[in-house]
């Protein structure tokens, strides 16, 4: 399927709410609902918090009304309404335990997103269950992933999640440190084909065995793949990286931190391009590679 038909929103008449659940262990649990501005960009958009209450409309990303009180202890579902071009945990050890499912992503104009340290997140909705609330259509703004699901817990990559995002160009951090992944769907990244940036993006994934070897053949603007599978030492296979000929660093690339690592098969000749990218460590300790013993200094 092209990515022109894959843009045409199944009701693009309707607008549907970003909806996520927190769970609460204690009393006066304060949560502080993480909003950003994008771009210039400010939200214009109203709270329903879950427990009978709702915000004003929120018109500045920094606006008091972002923070709610939950008196009780319990699981609740919050509901934004409007425009909210940025949503952004960055790992904050004030609510990143808080978050326990995304319901659905709505339409709501992200153009940035991020559950940066959500542990207790273990899944994101599948394409089935979001054809009646806007399908994977809320991220066809979405101009960055970096750092998306950065240390969560999710056991699984919706094959299709990017799949109406032409528009992102960065993907940095964006699975690093998932230690539940196990494989990666192939052609995860067919539909990005701006992306300029893969660096980290695999990063410490330290149960991920299987890597499609043709991942990233659409990506041809791709100029960084830093430290992409840096550490991940339970992938199996090499990738070529044929089709990516813009590349100016694979700095880190599969830099593992000791010998115990499973990769095999032959190492790219990425030092033999001209002009020749920077790939300082790119296979450090990746000994199991049938041409490890030829691959150059700098590049190990």
């Amino acid at each position: 399927m092209s990515i022109a038909r894959k843009l045409i929103p199944s009701d693009s008449a309707q607008a549907f709410p970003f909806v996520f659940k927190i769970t609460t262990t204690s009393v006066n649990t304060v949560f502080t609902c993480p909003l950003i501005d994008y771009g210039g960009l400010t939200p214009s958009l109203y709270i329903n918090w879950g427990d009978s209450s709702s915000s004003p409309l929120i018109t500045a990303s920094n606006s008091v009304n972002r923070i709610h009180t939950y008196a009780s202890v319990g699981t609740y579902i919050v509901t934004i309404s409007g425009f909210m071009p940025g949503f952004a945990v960055n790992n904050n050890s004030a609510i990143r335990n808080l978050i326990t499912e995304l319901v659905q992503w709505g339409t709501v104009g992200l153009r940035s997103v991020n559950f940066y340290g959500c542990i207790n997140l273990t899944a994101i909705p599948g394409s089935a269950s979001l054809s009646a609330v806007g399908g994977y259509t809320g991220l066809d703004e979405v101009a960055t992933f970096s750092n998306f699901m950065n240390g969560t817990r999710i056991t699984s990559i919706p094959s299709d999640i990017f799949n109406y995002s032409p528009k992102a160009t960065t993907f940095n951090s964006t699975f690093a440190s998932i230690s539940t992944i196990t494989s990666i769907p192939t052609g995860l990244f067919d539909n990005v084909p701006l992306v300029t940036s893969f660096a980290s993006c695999f990063f410490a994934c330290q149960a991920l065995t299987t890597v499609p070897l043709t991942l990233f053949d659409q990506n041809i603007n791709v100029t960084s793949f830093s430290g992409t599978f840096r550490n991940s030492r339970a992938i199996t296979n090499v990738l070529q990286f044929t089709y990516n000929t813009a590349v100016t660093t694979f700095t880190n690339l599969y830099n593992m931190s000791s010998t115990t690592n499973a990769l095999t098969g032959t190492a790219p000749e990425l030092w033999n391009r001209i002009p020749t990218p920077a790939g300082t460590s790119a296979f450090t300790n990746c000994t199991g590679l049938t041409n490890y013993a030829s691959i150059p200094i700098n590049f190990k």
